[in-house]
């Protein structure tokens, strides 16, 4: 992923929203300041955001309850902030809809890191174009490039081995790729068929097949993923 974030820091303490907004601005983001579940609200009604950082502990409606809601509303990344660092809070805080989870007070390269990766596993941002192998990957274009020119590929077979290159060599379940690819957990087979062509099509590296199957689970990319700028 290249390019900044749109992000909205939820803090109260108005030094702290202040500093946290100037440093994740000064990485590339865009980043506006809210001090409650409200203004956050108002600040999302005006203009969408990809990450909000969500502190629990806010006067009048707390973060949890907030957090829910974006879950629900979907296509936000939140992470969580509290003062309380128990296993109890972090777990109610990933129950209840956040992607991740810091504790105050907040170390600034860390939280940079968390932002990276959220974005990075839900696909959020403006996308850099990924090397798989042999293989380009160009998000925005929505094309795929190897060595001897491009491959074409269809929406569905586009949708699916970006899923996979974003899970970054992870194993991803065939449940979750029939949601990419067809916008519902119970076609299967489309997948399996889906996988059979993308490995016919692409270039396979030299050291493995580039799409390995995990027997009775899902896939996962035999290749490392680059970020390209």
């Amino acid at each position: 992923m290249t390019g900044g974030l749109r992000i909205v820091v939820v803090e109260d303490e108005p030094l702290t929203r202040e500093s946290l907004v100037r440093y994740l601005a000064g990485q590339g983001h865009e980043v506006r300041g809210a001090s409650c579940v409200e203004a956050c609200r108002a600040a999302l009604r005006a203009a969408p955001a990809d990450v909000v950082l969500l502190d629990i502990e806010l006067p009048g409606e707390d973060g949890l309850g907030y957090a829910r809601e974006l879950r629900q509303a979907g296509g936000v990344g939140v992470i969580m902030v509290s003062e309380r660092s128990e296993v109890a809070t972090r777990i109610a805080a990933l129950d209840d809809g956040a992607d991740d989870f810091l504790a105050k007070p907040v170390h600034l390269e860390e939280l940079a890191a968390r932002v990276r990766s959220v974005a990075r596993r839900r696909g959020l941002g403006r996308p850099g174009r990924l090397r798989l192998g042999a293989l380009v990957l160009d998000p925005a274009e929505r094309r795929a490039i190897g060595g001897e020119g491009e491959v074409p590929l269809t929406r569905g077979e586009f949708d699916l081995l970006h899923k996979l290159a974003l899970a970054d060599g992870k194993i991803v379940a065939r449940e979750a790729l029939s949601e990419t690819v067809a916008r519902g957990a119970g076609d299967l087979r489309s997948v399996d068929a889906l996988v059979s062509r993308l490995r016919r099509k692409l270039p396979a590296p030299p050291d493995g097949p580039l799409i390995v199957t995990a027997p009775g689970f899902g896939y996962r990319l035999g290749s490392p993923v680059v970020a390209e700028e």
